[in-house]
């Protein structure tokens, strides 16, 4: 039987009022391929004057986005805004301690922010990347099985505007770089920033640019040319949370680093509480349980303790007292036990802070303070007596 004879007979099978399915197991059942069975019911249908759709009456036969294509396209874009933005954060914050700027004058807090905001950047490309490449999976794989289905004006408006933010930033980009250059300022640091920021914005207008050729326009643009460009990406994604792991440490030694740096304002807080003993009471406390004890100091019981260990940091009284000029001082020991060494941007914003230069183990400073002249007092038998400290332990 030749293919006119089937068709013929898939006819004369429709006419009886037999159903798709079972004209279709006929056919299987005596040797014919799913595919030749297929195209025989497509050719008898035909046959008996069903129109068949051309290129010019399809857009009337066309099916507007539901609801749901447009929060998938919706939450497609939010999502680019968050891995576009921590895609940027990280890089910068790569180049930034790859090529450090004496001029930053960044500090121990800027250190530990521009870290916090490595970390915060890994977070959002691990979960932000892989939902919108899920997103972008799905809105394409719509249009490709669907080809009758039409997007939503909401999603034309709001890639347009994605594209011309892009076309935007990366002229913007290319005028400040040819200008810093003109001016005889550019740096390596500066350079790569430029770069990325040039680098994400064509990305991103790349992509769109032939998103908008498949879907608006129906050009015929493989499928293998999105996924080279969706692996080209991944790639660049993945080779930035590899170098914020250099950059900003592991989880153990981000936590090892928060702990550094609540003791050294643990330090730095003990410090000025028993600073200010000294001037009110005009002598160094013995112990540190003295400043627990008194109502007036028991607030400084917050900053006593290791964080991690719970143990008591380490308290001694070097010189109770001596004279220094006119001025009575005294000094005194703090040690702390710190996990990591600090880097050369570990210093206080304010300047002058000692305790935010450290190695690591078992580290102490010596503090010089003033010891405070207070009202003598008098026994009853008359002699006046002064407050004398503890001696050394």
């Amino acid at each position: 039987m030749d293919t006119g004879s089937l068709s013929q007979y898939v006819v004369g099978r429709v006419k009886a009022g037999v159903a798709k399915a079972e004209v279709k197991e006929e056919l299987l059942a005596v040797g014919w391929s799913e595919e030749e069975a297929d195209a025989a019911y497509r050719d008898g249908v035909i046959a008996l004057g069903i129109p068949v759709p051309s290129e010019g009456n399809r857009p009337t036969l066309s099916r507007k986005s539901s609801t749901a294509d447009i929060i998938v396209n919706l939450f497609s874009f939010i999502l680019l805004g968050i891995v576009a933005t921590a895609l940027g954060t990280l890089y910068f914050g790569i180049i930034g301690k790859a090529f450090p700027d004496p001029l930053s004058g960044m500090g121990y807090y800027g250190e530990s922010a521009a870290m916090s905001s490595i970390h915060y950047s890994i977070a959002a490309l691990l979960i932000g990347f892989p939902l919108y490449y899920a997103a972008m999976r799905i809105w394409f794989r719509k249009f490709r099985e669907d080809e009758g289905r039409t997007e939503s004006k909401l999603s034309k408006w709001l890639t347009y505007i994605v594209l011309l933010s892009a076309s935007v930033t990366i002229v913007g980009d290319l005028i400040t770089v040819v200008f810093t250059f003109l001016q005889g300022e550019i740096t390596a640091r500066f350079f790569f920033k430029s770069l990325t920021v040039l680098a994400i914005a064509g990305i991103i207008f790349g992509f769109y640019f032939l998103e908008r050729r498949k879907i608006q326009y129906r050009k015929d643009i493989p499928r293998t040319v999105f996924r080279n460009f969706g692996i080209a990406v991944a790639a660049v994604v993945a080779l930035g949370i590899v170098l914020g792991f250099f950059a900003g440490g592991s989880p153990e030694t981000a936590r090892k680093r928060s702990f550094d740096a609540q003791r050294v304002n643990d330090l730095s807080s003990l410090s000025s509480c028993i600073e200010s003993y000294a001037t009110d009471l005009g002598q160094l406390p013995g112990a540190l349980a003295e400043l627990e004890k008194s109502s007036m100091y028991s607030y400084c019981s917050d900053s006593m303790r290791d964080p991690e260990t719970g143990a008591e940091y380490g308290y001694r009284i070097v010189t109770s007292q001596r004279m220094q000029g006119a001025a009575r001082v005294g000094e005194f020991e703090l040690c702390a036990t710190f996990a990591l060494p600090s880097s050369d941007a570990d210093r206080s914003p304010y300047g002058g802070d000692i305790w935010s230069r450290h190695g690591a183990g078992r580290q102490c400073d010596t503090v010089t303070a003033q010891l405070g002249t207070i009202a003598p007092t008098a026994p009853q038998g008359g002699s006046v007596t002064f407050p004398v400290s503890n001696p050394i332990k």
